[in-house]
């Protein structure tokens, strides 16, 4: 059996990337952060993959996280065929009430801990061979947005960490590489208003958002190919083309 790990992987595009790997054979560890109530739902709604899967309750926002994770992986005494970066946080606040402490949790917690939790794992030789790491990024970082810039500038990082790391962890044999989803229909999208939902609906060319479903697709994809290593995709539908 190969063994995937998945962060942020309760809701949204990281439980829809969870969800492919397990229905192809995989046993996925899911990382969440707080919400027990949760990861007991995602539990029972794959009831089936119980013997495929294992839960870890690590908060990556801050740098212990990347201890626990580490240590799940190293006492089942496996190694990753695949690793997904999904766990991201953002900051909504204004240019001008932007706070170091806000801007600094954002920045940990998009770039710096998944660094660290690659970096870990790479030195306890816990990727398999011809391992796959995928760091879920954003469009944002390509595009800037008027909302977050913590939240844009932080995933500009981790999409060039990705590239970045392309030469470090080749001589390993694992390869990396990013996506950049535009705006998908996640809980953290479900958010917004109807106004602004319609406003970011009327930028794009396909008229809608994306479903999780779409997005992870295109991830697997790129973590089962053998010859994909230091790019970074965008899955727009077509934002800003209209």
């Amino acid at each position: 059996m190969k063994y995937a790990l998945v962060t942020g992987a309760t809701s949204g595009i990281g439980l829809a990337i969870a969800e492919i790997m397990l229905k192809n054979g995989y046993f996925v560890f899911l990382n969440y952060s707080r919400d027990k109530s949760r990861a007991d739902s995602v539990y029972s709604q794959f009831s089936q993959y119980n013997n495929q899967m294992s839960f870890i309750k690590a908060d990556l926002s801050e740098y212990p996280g990347v201890e626990e994770i580490a240590e799940v992986v190293q006492k089942k005494n496996v190694r990753l065929s695949y690793l997904v970066i999904n766990f991201g946080m953002t900051d909504r606040s204004p240019f001008g009430d932007v706070s170091i402490d806000n801007w600094d949790r954002v920045m940990r917690a998009n770039v710096s801990v998944p660094f660290f939790i690659i970096q870990k794992l790479a030195a306890l030789n816990l990727f398999a061979d011809d391992a796959s790491v995928l760091c879920v990024s954003s469009l944002m970082a390509s595009i800037p947005h008027s909302v977050s810039v913590s939240y844009g500038v932080s995933k500009a990082a981790l999409s060039a960490l990705s590239m970045n790391l392309v030469k470090y962890l080749a001589p390993l044999g694992v390869r990396i590489n990013a996506v950049e989803p535009g705006f998908v229909d996640t809980p953290w999208q479900q958010e917004k208003t109807h106004d602004q939902r319609e406003r970011i609906i009327a930028k794009t060319a396909l008229g809608r958002f994306a479903e999780p479903r779409e997005v992870a697709e295109i991830c697997y994809a790129i973590l089962e190919n053998t010859y994909l290593s230091g790019t970074v995709f965008p899955i727009s539908g077509g934002y800003n083309a209209k």
